[in-house]
């Protein structure tokens, strides 16, 4: 136990090192990213985060732990990417995009609503959107050419894709030109007076209810009410006036609509967050793109899937997101819908498309984006 005792001592010497060393690090990374926000540069670089992995590897003396060492500091980049994409939206000046010839553009929901604060991070404060009532018309909308573009969510960390956006995007063959997070801090929300005892139904989108579950086990005499959109919630729990009906939604509705904040940040995951898009029809790669998107079939033969994805993994791609989902028009086939960082414009990305789209029955790219 003593030589234990002893290496634990040494580990711990060691941790308080890297621990310093993690923090000087993290305000270099602090700094690159306020140099990111002001040129407008996507917070992921492939190129750079390649030659990091093969310098670092290169240092390991033991050839043995430079598998290790490369998952190791792989994770340390990770973590500096998710630090940047937390920072610059607070110091990134909004506003980045210009509607097409003076056009409209849109979102679902009214406002309030997170969808809301999306549409202003990407196009800025003094902007007057159209508010749709449901995604469906919001595509329509953008499709018939009533909107140049819009905003709508895509993916949540806690609860995945947002499926009936995913399905629309196919329906009307449109493109996505833009994506931005934004941190999910749901309240519940009352009327005037309301205490927590007085509620005993609670209105929100299903992902947001889905969001809260761990706040519904301890309250088992509040029911959860399935609503269009949070901030829906919020504006007719307002009107309503009665103390025992709440809505879980952002403290902006509270002021919106004047509410009183029963509970705050009730959603399970403290980290909870929603991937929101930009749409339009327009095909063309965002300037500064650095994520794509596709949509595709796989054949009905063995290897069929892992045909496709072979060319992401030969050129060293990185796949953030794949999800199926039922094609409407052939019972028990799907269609999967895959993200991976890098933009088409890339000759490594045009490569391994060329490939992919070879190996598919039905190919379409979605989109190569800009990350805000």
């Amino acid at each position: 136990m003593d030589k234990i005792d002893d290496s634990r001592k040494k580990i711990n010497e060691i941790d308080a090192k890297l621990a310093a060393l993690f923090e000087r690090r993290m305000e270099y990374v602090r700094m690159i990213a306020l140099e990111k926000a002001q040129a407008g540069k996507a917070i992921f670089d492939p190129g750079r985060e390649n030659a990091v992995l093969e310098r670092t590897a290169a240092l390991i003396k033991d050839a043995g732990l430079r598998d290790y060492a490369a998952d190791f500091f792989r994770d340390m980049m990770e973590i500096s990417k998710r630090y940047q994409s937390d920072i610059i939206p607070m110091i990134q000046a909004p506003g980045t995009f210009e509607i097409p010839n003076g056009g409209k553009s849109g979102y679902q929901g009214t406002r309030g609503s997170y969808t809301e604060q999306a549409f202003i991070r990407f196009f800025g404060e003094g902007s007057k959107p159209e508010a749709y009532e449901n995604l469906e018309e919001l595509f329509n909308a953008i499709s018939t050419g009533v909107i140049a573009g819009g905003v709508a969510p895509y993916e949540n960390s806690s609860t995945g894709g947002v499926n009936a956006v995913t399905d629309l995007l196919r329906k009307h063959g449109l493109y996505i030109k833009a994506e931005t997070e934004i941190r999910i801090e749901h309240c519940l929300l009352g009327v005037r007076g309301a205490l927590l005892r007085d509620i005993r139904y609670a209105y929100s989108h299903p992902q947001g209810l889905s969001q809260c579950s761990g706040f519904f086990e301890a309250n088992r005499g509040i029911a959860e009410c399935s609503y269009a959109n949070t901030a829906f919630a919020a504006r007719d729990v307002a009107a309503w006036g009665k103390k025992e009906n709440a809505a879980i939604a952002s403290k902006r509705c509270a002021e919106l609509y004047g509410l009183d904040i029963i509970r705050e940040n009730i959603q399970d995951n403290n980290r909870n967050k929603t991937r929101f898009i930009l749409i339009s029809p327009d095909p063309s790669p965002a300037p500064g793109a650095s994520k794509t998107s596709i949509l595709f079939t796989a054949g009905h033969f063995p290897g069929a899937l892992y045909k496709i994805l072979e060319p992401f993994y030969e050129g060293g791609i990185n796949i953030t997101r794949i999800e199926s989902r039922p094609n409407p028009r052939r019972s028990f086939e799907y269609y999967f819908y895959l993200d991976f960082n890098g933009s088409i414009e890339e000759d490594r990305i045009s490569g391994a498309m060329e490939k992919v789209r070879q190996s598919c029955g039905y190919f379409r790219i979605l989109g190569s984006y800009k990350v805000m």
